[in-house]
C-alpha cells in the first residue's frame, strides 16, 4: 500500500486554464477535452494529471470524487491506482472516458497486455492522457511485465512533469 498524505483542499490550487481562473463553460481537464463532471471535480482532476508523485495524484484524485461521486473517470482511476475493488460507475461519459476508463479496468484487472494495447490505441486517437499512461505503466511494471514493442516507459510528453 502507497505511503497516502493528507492535502487539504485549501493547499490545492484554485482551477485555471490558460492563466485565467476556470468560471465558466464546460468541465474539462488538462488537454481541454470535456469530462462528464463538476467544475469543481474537473479542476482536482487536472491537479492529479499535473502531480509530480503519486501521492500528490491520490490526493487530487480523491478530493476530485468527492466533489463529484458520479465522476466515472476519477473513480475508475482512483480505484486502480489504490487496488480497490471496482466502483460502480453510472451516469454518461465522453467517449474519451469511456475508453480511458476500459482501458484503466482492463490493468487494473490484471491484463496488462490487453490494456497496453488498449492504452496505445487510446493514446493514438487522443494524444496525451497522463493518468492512463501513468496507471497502465505502473501496473505493468508492478506486475513484472516487460516493455512492450514500443516502450511506454519511454519520455512522457513535455504537457506534464515527469514522474
Amino acid at each position: 500500500m502507497p505511503n497516502l498524505t493528507v492535502m487539504h483542499q485549501d493547499q490545492l490550487q484554485p482551477p485555471y486554464r490558460g492563466g485565467q481562473p476556470v468560471s465558466s463553460g464546460p468541465a474539462v481537464e488538462d488537454h481541454g477535452r470535456v469530462v462528464t463532471a463538476t467544475m469543481q471535480a474537473a479542476a482536482f482532476y487536472r491537479q492529479a494529471q499535473q502531480a509530480v508523485d503519486s501521492a500528490q495524484m491520490v490526493t487530487a484524485l480523491r478530493c476530485a470524487v468527492n466533489a463529484d461521486p458520479a465522476f466515472g473517470l476519477a473513480v475508475a482511476d482512483l480505484d486502480a491506482i489504490t487496488q480497490a475493488p471496482p466502483g460502480c460507475i453510472s451516469g454518461h461519459q465522453m467517449n474519451w472516458e469511456r475508453h480511458h476508463i476500459e482501458l484503466v479496468r482492463t490493468a487494473a484487472a490484471g491484463n496488462v497486455c490487453r490494456a497496453t494495447d488498449l492504452l496505445r490505441e487510446h493514446l493514438a486517437s487522443v494524444g496525451c492522457d497522463p493518468l492512463a499512461r501513468r496507471i497502465v505503466t505502473d501496473l505493468r511494471q508492478r506486475m513484472g511485465h516487460p516493455a512492450g514493442r514500443e516502450d511506454l516507459d519511454g519520455p512522457v510528453p513535455g504537457c506534464h512533469p515527469t514522474w
